[in-house]
């Protein structure tokens, strides 16, 4: 398998409700994490934070354990098939810029958690959605 990571960016609205920001995949238009392979010399979080900025235009502070984890298959990206393995780190947003990388490429969303794993497709990833739910709610910050 190869290893990704994904961000799992999100904000807390004033009334205390979190929303998760999700991005559309280039090919498919699915709504997706931001995510992408591991880079060399970084750690898993702070790849899955450098692929937050270039593909959602987001920066803020990112967790150093993933909250979940999901696989997809590698299609393309791997020579021979095979099944890619992403974990995902939430990163509180702290800034949302209004020009990034990747702008013209993908559209970014706020969601509520609920209209969120609604909006993705793929049955794994909406576990990840559940397992981040459920470390916002045992979060002391939140």
């Amino acid at each position: 398998m190869t290893p990704q990571s994904a961000a799992i960016p999100y904000r807390v609205e004033s009334g205390g409700d979190v929303s998760v920001l999700l991005v559309t995949s280039r090919t498919r238009r699915r709504w997706i994490l931001p995510k992408g392979k591991i880079a060399r010399g970084l750690m898993a979080s702070r790849s899955a934070e450098r692929e937050a900025y270039e593909e959602a235009g987001v920066t803020g502070h990112i967790a150093s354990e993933p909250v979940g984890r999901y696989r997809q298959p590698g299609g393309s990206m791997l020579r021979f098939g095979g099944t890619i393995r992403i974990d995902a780190f939430p990163l509180e947003v702290q800034a949302e810029l209004a020009d990034w990388q990747e702008r013209h490429q993908r559209q970014r969303q706020w969601f509520t958690l609920p209209h969120a794993r609604r909006a993705v497709k793929d049955a794994e990833l909406r576990q990840v959605l559940e397992a981040f739910e459920r470390w916002i709610k045992a979060s002391p910050a939140t």
